[in-house]
């Protein structure tokens, strides 16, 4: 046989060869599903063991990454959970239900059975009136007291919206057990103090006491009684820790005892 003969017998063999390995190729690889969340298989691949090998290993990493994922969001979710959580359902007693009647009916300032912004703007105009609020400070108590609107009222920020008492209960339970509402409970107390402190002497006398009752519309008689309930040394004064710490226990506490049930002024029938 001739030399040129011999080699073109030993290409046509290779290719023979090739004809016959290449589908074996084939069907030793593995097919990788590609789907959708819901598990229906949208398309099969071939690919070869050894990108089979990495498109497993990358898949047990991505796995792992989302068993993580899922297990921190949980984990966030029972954080929000305990956030929004209940302490033990406080809002359940009738005493509670009375001191927040007592607080809606306070806060109605026209008397109309319902609470508006409006009776929220009256209350800022006459505590700013009284003239020892600065500028800013009358900026932060309008934000502070539109945020007790629209978080602790349930108002949304529509200034057209009318809380009646039941709706006010409600929304009250909700922010008394649920934790970030909780501890912005009463956030205006501080320039409410600020407002009445006329000496700035960073505590508070009977008689400044008496005008912070006289701007929620309440008698001198009324502020008398709560603050000898409240004034638990008998200094005779209030410091703003005080003050602040009764204002918010009032809504937070339904221990029958505590004299700040009494801070709001006398509790309705």
């Amino acid at each position: 046989m001739s030399l040129s003969r011999c080699v073109t017998s030993a290409l046509r063999t290779r290719h023979a060869l090739q004809r016959l390995v290449y589908p074996m190729a084939v069907l030793t690889r593995e097919f990788v599903k590609v789907g959708g969340d819901d598990g229906h298989v949208d398309l099969c691949l071939p690919v070869a063991k050894s990108e089979v090998w990495t498109v497993r290993e990358y898949s047990k990493r991505a796995s792992a990454r989302s068993h993580a994922k899922s297990d921190s969001s949980s984990d966030s979710d029972s954080d929000r959970g305990s956030g929004s959580g209940k302490r033990g359902m406080t809002g359940q007693t009738p005493f509670w239900r009375q001191k927040m009647r007592t607080h809606h009916s306070l806060i109605d300032v026209n008397k109309d059975g319902v609470v508006s912004w409006d009776d929220f703007e009256a209350l800022i105009s006459r505590f700013k009136q009284l003239g020892h609020l600065s500028p800013e400070e009358v900026s932060k108590f309008t934000d502070a007291i539109r945020h007790v609107w629209e978080e602790e009222w349930g108002a949304s920020g529509d200034p057209y919206v009318f809380i009646g008492q039941e709706q006010f209960l409600m929304q009250m339970e909700h922010v008394v057990n649920t934790k970030d509402l909780r501890k912005k409970v009463a956030s205006p107390l501080v320039y409410f103090f600020k407002a009445v402190d006329t000496d700035g002497s960073g505590e508070i006398s009977i008689e400044e006491f008496e005008v912070f009752y006289t701007c929620l519309g309440l008698t001198e008689e009324d502020a008398a009684q709560s603050f000898a309930a409240i004034d638990k040394n008998g200094d005779g004064k209030l410091s703003r820790k005080e003050f602040v710490k009764l204002g918010r226990e009032f809504f937070l506490s339904e221990d029958e005892t505590q004299p700040s049930k009494l801070f709001w002024g006398p509790l309705s029938d």
